[in-house]
């Protein structure tokens, strides 16, 4: 099975809520270029709660967000 990556930009967020909610694991790209992966906990139009794998939780508003990447299955 293939992968691809869906990326979202910060302007796009807030329509692509409800189908981030559904993401197991997702990389944060910072607008500082620092990637964060991690869970998502809660998300809302201006602020993402991500738990990372060493179980750290970060708090990040959504302006200091350049884009959300997830994988997803290829259908070939």
């Amino acid at each position: 099975m293939g992968k691809r990556q869906k990326r979202i930009n910060r302007k796009d967020i807030p329509q692509h809520i409800p189908e981030l909610l559904q993401r197991r694991t997702v990389q944060v790209v910072l607008r500082t270029k620092v990637v964060l992966n991690g869970d998502i906990l809660q998300l809302t139009a201006d602020e993402l709660q991500l738990q990372d794998h060493r179980f750290g939780k970060h708090i990040l508003p959504i302006d200091q967000i350049e884009e959300i990447i997830y994988d997803m299955e290829a259908p070939y």
